[in-house]
């Protein structure tokens, strides 16, 4: 017979130190990969840590909306187009307790000027399978991104809030954290020239020239100061923070929980046939 769950902490209650506040469906997701030694009722904090979960790819989907005059009717018309892709999660952020999903792009991808948009404010999907075990789980919210100024200052861009800032001395740590946790190769991979553009012959020799230091990086070699800061310019840290998350389990008679944000500190989650 069907039946529900609920957990949540009044908001009076709630401690000040969010460290202690996992949400509920952080340990069921951590125990779904590969690496995960043990079940969700007894994962620690030290198992929690990104360092503890491989680099694992998923799919984040994206919306562009773009507004346009038809040549033929001259009726304004507005075309609204998924896009999706395979991405590598990177962790949580600031803590393994914060159930905030992080990912890594390059500011002149199109999920970047997706995700910044204040038409699509910021909303996103995220999908990860779990093939050995036959888990899924569906993550749907609003992003935040970080990222550098043309005079090297990090900042925050909320899209759903419309708003551009300064970003805390938190922020700036998790940028630069995210940063120097890639490998000298993934670092230069953010040099190379425009992604789509056509393949001129300057650009062939801009490729080449990544080409050699990543060899070079790959045999040990110390990499041009100078050539992993102009990658650093077109680094972008995406917070990704979930409103919902949906978990299904597959195997057998199979098992689906609809975790829900009420608030900042609270979670509902019910299950629901599968």
């Amino acid at each position: 017979m069907p039946h529900s769950h609920s957990e949540s902490i009044p908001r009076s209650h709630a401690p000040h130190n969010l460290e202690t506040m996992i949400p509920p469906w952080v340990s069921i997701f951590v125990s779904a990969f590969p690496t995960a030694a043990s079940g969700p009722e007894s994962l620690s904090s030290t198992q929690l840590s990104s360092q503890n979960l491989s680099s694992y790819p998923f799919t984040l989907s994206t919306v562009s909306i773009t507004e346009y005059v038809d040549d033929t009717t001259a009726e304004h018309k507005t075309l609204i187009r998924p896009h999706g892709r395979t991405c590598m999660f990177r962790g949580f952020a600031f803590s393994p307790n914060s159930g905030i999903l992080s990912v890594t792009t390059d500011k002149r991808m199109s999920k970047f000027g997706q995700l910044s948009s204040n038409k699509t404010l910021g909303t996103f999907e995220a999908c990860f399978y779990f093939a050995h075990n036959n888990k899924q789980f569906r993550f749907a919210g609003t992003s935040k991104l970080v990222y550098l100024t043309s005079e090297q200052q990090v900042i925050l861009h909320d899209a759903a809030e419309n708003k551009i800032e300064v970003a805390s001395n938190e922020i700036e740590v998790e940028f630069y954290k995210a940063w120097n946790s890639l490998s000298p190769m993934m670092r230069l991979s953010f040099c190379k020239p425009d992604p789509g553009t056509e393949l001129t012959v300057e650009r062939w020799e801009g490729l080449e020239i990544i080409e050699k230091a990543t060899h070079e990086a790959k045999a040990g070699a110390e990499v041009a100061a100078e050539l992993l800061d102009e990658g650093k310019k077109n680094f972008v840290l995406i917070l990704l923070g979930p409103e919902t998350v949906d978990y299904v389990d597959v195997e057998g008679i199979g098992q689906r929980i609809l975790f829900t944000r009420a608030n900042e500190y609270e979670w509902e989650f019910h299950e629901i046939c599968p």
